[in-house]
């Protein structure tokens, strides 16, 4: 049976012989079904911590530098901007 909306009711209709029921709920509906112990699946994984051992000190110090200055440039040009107007 497939729940299918009429106006304000529900009604569960067959899609093999067309039967109609109407729903004894105004509301929607619930659908619910079991499975059994043999089909469920448990899934583990496991998560270890990476070391970024990539990049030396010299570098993120240099790319610190970088992003600060284009921070800098960007606010300046958005200060200047703004006193135009």
């Amino acid at each position: 049976m497939i729940p299918q909306r009429s106006g304000d009711t529900y009604i569960y209709k067959c899609p093999n012989c067309n039967y109609e029921e109407k729903s004894n709920r105004s509301g929607g509906y619930r659908l619910s079904g079991r499975s059994s112990t043999e089909n469920r699946v448990k899934t583990t994984s496991v998560v270890s911590e990476g070391r970024g051992a990539g990049r030396s000190q010299e570098e993120i110090e240099q790319e610190k530098e970088e992003f600060y200055e284009i921070l800098l440039d960007l606010l300046s040009e958005e200060e200047s901007g703004g006193e135009e107007t």
